[in-house]
C-alpha cells in the first residue's frame, strides 16, 4: 500500500529548520564550496591541524568524501547551524551531539546520491507548492532567510528529494494487509474496549470562599447549577453540559467526579485562575470507532515495518559506499559511526 511521506511542517519554523544541506540550483547553494575534484584537507595541510583548526578560513576543504565525492565543510557547517538546537536538551557532550549530526548529514548525502539512480527529481513548482503550504511568500524568504532565498529554497528542495528517495527505495515497497491488522486487533482487545465518558457542568469562581458558598447552596438545590453558573461562572460554557472522555480529564477533576451519582456536586477543585465545581449530568460508555482503530493499527504496523526496512536499506547503502570523514579539519572530536 503506497503511503506518501510528507516533510513535517515544523521543519521550516522560523525559517531555520532541520533540513538536508543545500545542494540545489540556487546561486547561494554552493557558496564556499571548493571546485569539483578538489582534494580533501589532510593533517599536513593548514586546515588539517585537528579540532578547532578551521579558524576563519574561507574554504577549509571537505568535511568528508562519499564514494569519492568531496562534501565541502561549509555545507556541513550550514547544516550544523540549522540543526544543532534540536539536540541541546539531550545531556550529551558537545562532541557526541556534533558527531551525531555529522553522521546524520552524511546519511542524508548518501540518500541524495541515490536520487539519480532511482530517477527521483523535485521541480521548482513542487518547492513553490510546499512553501505555499507552509504559508511562506517570496517576501518572507527575502526577509527571513539568513543565507539568502535561493540557499533556503535549495535546502527545501533537497529535503523533498530525501523524502522522495525514501519513498521510492523503501516506503513504496511496504504493505500492511488486512489479515495483519486483524491479527494485531485480536492481540489487543483493549483497543476496542468501551471507555468511560462523563457529561459535566462546570462552575468556576475566582475566590475560594465564594466557591464554598456556591457549593453549599448547590448541595441543597442541585437543579440550580446551570442557572447559577450562567449568572456567576467565569468559565465560557456558563454551566452548559459537555462530554469528556475519562482520559481527557485532569486527574484531580476525574477523582472528584467519578464517585458522583447523576446530579451530584463535586468537591471544590483548584483550577488555573480559580476554583471549580462540577456537576455530573450522566456517565456514558463510548466504544472507539472500529474503522478508526483499524486505521491506527495499520499506521503503527506500517511505521514499524518502515523503520526496520529503512534501517536495513541504509545499512546496506553505507556498507557498499566508501565513506571517509576528514577528522583533521573538524572543530570537535569526532566520535561517530565512521571508522576511518
Amino acid at each position: 500500500m503506497r503511503r506518501p511521506m510528507r516533510v513535517p511542517l515544523a521543519v521550516a519554523a522560523g525559517l531555520l529548520f532541520a533540513a538536508a544541506c543545500g545542494r540545489g540550483k540556487g546561486p547561494d547553494a554552493g557558496a564556499g564550496s571548493p571546485a569539483a575534484g578538489s582534494a580533501i584537507a589532510t593533517p599536513d595541510s593548514p586546515a588539517g591541524q585537528g579540532p578547532g583548526a578551521l579558524g576563519d578560513e574561507k574554504d577549509p576543504g571537505a568535511v568528508a568524501s562519499i564514494a569519492g565525492r568531496a562534501i565541502p565543510y561549509k555545507v556541513f557547517e550550514r547544516y550544523l547551524n540549522d540543526n544543532a538546537g534540536e539536540e541541546t536538551d539531550t545531556g550529551d557532550p558537545t562532541d557526541e551531539i556534533k558527531s551525531r549530526l555529522l553522521d546524520q548529514f552524511i546519511e542524508e548525502q548518501l540518500i541524495l546520491g541515490e536520487a539519480d539512480r532511482l530517477h527521483v527529481a523535485v521541480s521548482d513548482a513542487e518547492v513553490d507548492a510546499y512553501l505555499k503550504e507552509l504559508g511562506m511568500s517570496a517576501g518572507d524568504l527575502d526577509v527571513g532567510a539568513p543565507d539568502g532565498k535561493e540557499a533556503f529554497r535549495a535546502r527545501i528542495h533537497d529535503t523533498l528529494v530525501v523524502q522522495k528517495v525514501k519513498e521510492a527505495a523503501v516506503l513504496n515497497t511496504i504493505h500492511v494487509g488486512a489479515a495483519e491488522v486483524q491479527d494485531e486487533l485480536m492481540k489487543s482487545p483493549e483497543a476496542t474496549a468501551a471507555v468511560p465518558r462523563f457529561v459535566l457542568r462546570q462552575f468556576l469562581l475566582e475566590d475560594r470562599n465564594a466557591a464554598e458558598t456556591a457549593r453549599r447552596a448547590l448541595l441543597l438545590e442541585p437543579g440550580r447549577f446551570e442557572a447559577m453558573a450562567k449568572e456567576k461562572s467565569m468559565s465560557p460554557d456558563h454551566g452548559q453540559p459537555r462530554a469528556y472522555a475519562g482520559e481527557e480529564l485532569p486527574a484531580e477533576v476525574r477523582a472528584a467526579v467519578e464517585p458522583l451519582a447523576p446530579g451530584g456536586i463535586s468537591a471544590i477543585v483548584p483550577q488555573s485562575g480559580g476554583f471549580g465545581l462540577f456537576q455530573l449530568v450522566r456517565k456514558e460508555e463510548a466504544r472507539p470507532d472500529l474503522a478508526d482503530v483499524k486505521k491506527r493499527i495499520e499506521s503503527e504496523l506500517f511505521r514499524a515495518k518502515a523503520d526496520q526496512v529503512m534501517d536495513r536499506w541504509l545499512a546496506e547503502l553505507k556498507g557498499k559506499t566508501a565513506i571517509h570523514v576528514n577528522r583533521a579539519i573538524l572543530p570537535f572530536k569526532y566520535v561517530g559511526e565512521a571508522k576511518n
